[in-house]
């Protein structure tokens, strides 16, 4: 159901709303608007551009495996990104009935697909690869199979660099709770995907953390939180809000995202508020706030705290707003407009 909504509201917006004339007016292409371009590319070229760097590798590289199949780039881009939510979403089910109980299962799994920006699910970006790795990683953590968990957090770390706070999440459950270190010495391996990519850039560009530097082609540099949190409240000041609508948007899921990582120190266990924390954190340690609620997306502890809401009226309005802007911000992407 939420597949075919997604799609039918996509498709009705894209057929009667204005574009922004950015990209081509084609429906299928517009899934690889934006980001899903450099992921497309990284596929077709490697990394032609040296601000692509920015770009973590493993993604585009299963593109490009998968287009030996489909001898599309997009189509596999597409398909890898739908399998992957589709199993993600599954373990995720799994994760919270073994966690806590079948009937919270059906909530998070609910609060997830209602989340604003969950149509990032089918597109040509790494969201659903990397909740797929974040959630099979936990999973297997769940289920006792710590080489499993460990591998998975090393294919993520070379995903998207919030892969770096699953693997501190994992790292610090296993030294804080089982504390068994001599045995489990391998879960020191979970950053080898990232540290692989580290060796990479600096076989190509001589600075083994150059995506630093690539992110500053996308205004991202390291600061201190607070002056994304003021730089983001002094673009909003004497402007219009619908010229602002996108940044008022990155406030508010920023603020979201870290009233929830606060509390869920006293609600969840600790590897997920470390993960929680953490995956909040990095994109705040930057000027903006930019693609905030796009990378709130795979913090999955976020629909957790939510399902475990008392309040009727709450639920009700998380919903309702929640749909409401899943449309908006489908119809804005497929139309050309930045959403997150």
């Amino acid at each position: 159901i939420w597949f075919l909504a997604i799609l039918f509201v996509s498709y009705f917006g894209f057929l009667t709303l204005p574009h922004s004339g950015n990209f081509r007016n084609d429906f299928l292409n517009s899934f690889s608007n934006w980001d899903g371009g450099h992921f497309l590319g990284i596929a077709k070229f490697g990394y032609s551009e040296k601000f692509q760097y920015a770009f973590l590798p493993l993604y585009p590289l299963i593109i490009r495996l998968v287009n030996e199949i489909t001898h599309n780039f997009l189509y596999a881009a597409i398909l890898i990104s739908v399998v992957s939510s589709f199993l993600g979403i599954h373990l995720l089910y799994k994760l919270i009935s073994l966690e806590f109980d079948k009937k919270l299962g059906e909530k998070v799994v609910l609060g997830l697909l209602i989340f604003p920006t969950s149509f990032y699910f089918l597109t040509a970006y790494s969201e659903g690869l990397f909740f797929l790795l974040v959630i099979a990683c936990f999973y297997f953590l769940r289920s006792g199979k710590l080489f499993w968990a460990v591998l998975f957090a090393s294919l993520a770390s070379a995903t998207r660099l919030a892969g770096l706070a699953l693997v501190l999440g994992l790292i610090i459950e296993v030294i804080a709770i089982r504390g068994k270190v001599s045995k489990n010495w391998f879960v020191f391996l979970a950053p080898l995907g990232f540290l692989i990519y580290c060796g990479y850039l600096y076989n190509q560009t001589g600075d083994a953390f150059y995506f630093l530097i690539s992110e500053l082609h996308w205004q991202r540099d390291i600061t201190i939180p607070a002056v994304s949190f003021w730089g983001t409240i002094k673009n909003l000041s004497g402007v219009s809000f619908i010229n602002n609508f996108d940044v008022f948007m990155d406030l508010l899921f920023a603020i979201f995202g870290v009233g929830l990582a606060v509390r869920s120190l006293r609600f969840l266990p600790p590897s997920y508020s470390v993960y929680f924390l953490a995956s909040v954190l990095l994109p705040l340690f930057t000027p903006t706030l930019s693609s905030m609620a796009r990378f709130l997306l795979p913090v999955f502890p976020i629909f957790i705290l939510l399902a475990m809401a008392k309040n009727k009226f709450l639920v009700f309005a998380y919903q309702l707003i929640s749909i409401m802007l899943l449309s908006i911000f489908t119809v804005l992407f497929v139309n050309g407009f930045w959403v997150s």
